[in-house]
């Protein structure tokens, strides 16, 4: 685990190649997909799914919550890292494409949140829902708005990302975009789109 989540990725691939138990987990629980994706080592998350890291158990979907603060899934770990090729693999092995770390957010806000329009595609193609909203009301697109993201916002939008909804702070994706660093070109598309004050 302790080569995993520093990236010590010939070490790991040694491990492993001496017959390692990939899916060994500490005593809390944790195993070295899940290190090695907080960690941000994409390579070595990759190469413990090539080496069979399982998803599929109970434990993936009850579990399978990274050890920071937002309880977030390895999916959306990467998603939040723009890591798109994972984010597919991952969602074909069963992640749970839709669900969400402890404050609401799902993998596609993440990388809307983060300005990753490969991996937002990515998501929206594998299924995932445009308009959930986390605990604060804020949507993928609020955030892509907010952001002045507008490939991510054209993305979302093109997929049936609703402008209307507004967040406990009673703003809307026209109200953020108003007030985003390309605020005229995000405003402009959100108009164009029908959004209106």
């Amino acid at each position: 685990m302790w080569a995993a989540t520093e990236g010590y990725f010939d070490i790991v691939e040694l491990l492993l190649a001496h017959n390692a138990d990939v899916n060994v987990k500490n005593p809390a629980g944790y195993t070295a997909l899940m290190f090695a994706a907080e960690s941000d080592r994409s390579q070595i998350v990759s190469l413990l799914l090539d080496s069979g890291a399982d998803i599929g158990d109970a434990f993936w979907q009850d579990a399978l919550r990274l050890r920071n603060s937002y309880e977030e899934t390895v999916l959306m770990t990467m998603a939040r890292r723009g890591q798109t090729d994972i984010v597919q693999r991952l969602v074909k092995m069963g992640a749970e494409l839709n669900a969400t770390n402890k404050i609401g957010d799902t993998a596609l806000y993440l990388a809307a949140d983060n300005g990753h329009t490969y991996t937002v595609k990515a998501l929206i193609e594998l299924g995932a829902e445009v308009n959930t909203a986390n605990i604060g009301g804020w949507t993928p697109l609020m955030m892509a708005a907010a952001r002045g993201d507008l490939e991510t916002m054209t993305i979302l939008l093109a997929n049936g990302a609703d402008f209307r909804p507004k967040n406990r702070w009673d703003a809307t994706a026209l109200s953020e975009a108003r007030n985003s660093f390309r605020s005229a070109q995000a405003v402009d598309l959100l108009i164009k789109a029908g959004a209106t004050e």
